[in-house]
């Protein structure tokens, strides 16, 4: 990945055992200093282990180099804060049109929010509206951007600017 330009990874614990997910991310940080380690633990979204342990894990693998750390499933404002509060490096959340928006993630210190399968989700969600009114003979709603609108999409996104579909 290096080679081929990647400049960061998101490495997710699959809540095994925190060291060993320490490990990878130190023979990770050893072997491409330069790459930027996003650690993740599903902790609260799985509803697994308790803030104690979210703690634990994320102590362990800031510890082992990651240069970030990724807790998804966190929409409580006061939870976020105190992450951020207890973490030295920056913290990645999972965007939740229930949870606080944007403006409000930053003013709590979160440093990135990912948007996961969001984007995915919603357009499964138009692509079945759409034949669902095709089927009840009504014209589909909604926005539907020509060829030429989607064509030019393409040539408007600069080569560095990347997508994170983590999540």
């Amino acid at each position: 990945m290096w080679a081929a330009g990647a400049v960061g990874v998101d490495l997710e614990d699959g809540l095994g055992p925190a060291g060993r997910h320490a490990a990878k991310i130190a023979a990770v940080k050893a072997a491409v200093p330069g790459l930027f380690v996003n650690a993740r633990t599903d902790t609260p979204w799985a509803g697994r282990g308790d803030e104690r342990d979210t703690l634990r894990r994320l102590d362990a693998y800031q510890e082992a180099g990651a240069d970030g750390v990724f807790v998804p499933g966190l929409t409580d404002p006061e939870r976020i804060a105190a992450l951020v509060r207890h973490t030295a490096v920056p913290l990645n959340v999972l965007y939740s049109p229930t949870g606080p928006t944007l403006a409000r993630l930053a003013d709590l210190g979160v440093c990135r929010v990912s948007l996961g399968s969001l984007l995915y989700r919603r357009a499964l969600g138009a692509a079945l509206d759409a034949v669902a009114d095709i089927a009840a003979g009504r014209v589909p709603g909604g926005t539907t951007p020509s060829y030429a609108d989607v064509g030019a999409l393409g040539r408007s996104v600069p080569a560095s600017t990347s997508a994170n579909s983590s999540g």
